[in-house]
């Protein structure tokens, strides 16, 4: 099933405004592993989000700070260099962010080399205790984080992959990782929309086409589903929410920042309005202009916060608290919707459009996880294991 554009006026004049205001080539995707054809298919899947984005002012920059990964290789399998050229038994591969690594362990697990930072607990009870070990080799996140230099060429790593949107992002780590003896390899993968292409890039690279294509087609499939039945809402009618990041719940994601694609999807408007040039930041937020904004919805990130509002007489002076519309946000084994932002997004944007729109999508969503984490991570989970995704347990 192929993402497709529905001829809506409004997507039209969207798309024209957008044309006016931003050079798309300057924004344009570096494929440094794929031929027109994969480009193209590319740009088909990732139309009908966007142009949903566009006619809302949500449009995000294709922008997001996903950087390289280590990826390893099982004997007699292949990747793509930068170069097109393929990389016969590419044994142990470094992804150098987050996401990245996310998206290998999805993929093929058995390729992974190691993670950028130390599991979560409540990521470890999602993913098999094989994998709780593996070295942790830092990378490219948050605030500034960046790798050991010295630590990855003590490693004797020699590949290295991850997703990128352009040179913003893939000259400055493929500098850096190219200076350390590794081969790179990069493709597309930073915006929910890219996620069916950036598996099938994996495919080819990794020389497992069918595992890329079963992924792809749920990645269509799922945006597929939820871009349909959320096309006919108006803007007026999407849900006003505020995403509650950090332990206190003072910061958020900005409204026209790349991460709101997600919320857009689903028909919901984030109310955090930023500066310009500060999107892509989590700006801090005062209580006060918390309750200014006066969201229908609040999405909570931070468990322990979660637990605490209910019992917060200042949260509780919010109507949304009031009212009963606080909700955490899923995670398993990584979060749903953001920190980072992955094709765990997939399944997310489904739960969050049955939270706030169940008569437009309503799908069970318990069995929709089953499904998903059997594709994703061949996980056969009991009840008690898909409840725990929606519990507010731990830390984080």
């Amino acid at each position: 099933m192929r993402v497709t554009a529905e001829a809506h006026p409004a997507f039209v004049a969207a798309a024209a405004t957008w044309g006016a205001m931003r050079n798309v080539e300057r924004n344009a995707p570096v494929w440094l592993s794929l031929d027109q054809k994969a480009a193209g298919r590319h740009a088909e899947r990732m139309v009908t989000v966007q142009m949903r984005l566009l006619a809302s002012g949500l449009l995000v920059l294709f922008v997001m700070l996903v950087m390289p990964c280590r990826v390893g290789a099982a004997a007699g399998s292949s990747a793509v260099s930068e170069s097109g050229a393929e990389v016969k038994d590419a044994r142990s591969v470094y992804c150098a962010t987050p996401p990245s690594t996310f998206t290998l362990y999805a993929f093929a697990p058995e390729l992974l080399a190691g993670w950028n930072t130390p599991l979560r607990d409540y990521e470890k009870k999602f993913i098999p205790a094989r994998y709780h070990n593996l070295p942790v080799l830092g990378g490219w996140y948050g605030q500034g984080f960046i790798p050991d230099r010295e630590m990855l060429l003590a490693s004797g790593i020699k590949k290295a992959f991850y997703l990128s949107m352009g040179p913003h992002d893939r000259l400055p780590i493929e500098q850096t990782l190219t200076s350390l003896g590794m081969q790179v390899t990069s493709v597309p993968g930073a915006s929910m929309t890219d996620m069916a292409s950036c598996f099938m890039d994996m495919g080819r690279a990794f020389g497992r086409e069918e595992r890329g294509a079963a992924l792809a087609a749920y990645a269509e499939q799922a945006l597929e589903k939820v871009s349909q039945a959320m096309r006919d809402l108006p803007m007026e009618k999407w849900t006003r929410v505020y995403v509650a990041l950090e332990a206190d719940g003072l910061a958020s994601v900005c409204r026209k920042s790349q991460r709101a694609e997600v919320f857009a999807a689903a028909g919901a408007l984030s109310v955090h309005d930023c500066p310009p040039g500060a999107e892509e930041a989590f700006l801090r937020v005062t209580f006060e202009q918390l309750m200014a904004y006066d969201p229908e919805v609040i999405l909570v990130f931070h468990p322990a916060l979660m637990r605490r509002i209910p019992t917060d007489p200042k949260w509780a002076s919010l109507s949304a608290v009031r009212q009963g519309k606080v909700y955490f946000i899923p995670r398993g084994p990584f979060s749903w919707l953001e920190r980072p932002a992955t094709y765990m997004r997939l399944l997310g944007v489904q739960w969050l459009a049955n939270k706030l729109h169940p008569d437009l999508y309503p799908v069970d969503i318990k069995a929709e996880s089953r499904h998903f984490m059997k594709l994703f991570f061949n996980l056969e989970l009991d009840d008690a294991q898909v409840n725990d995704f929606f519990e507010p347990y731990g830390t984080f």
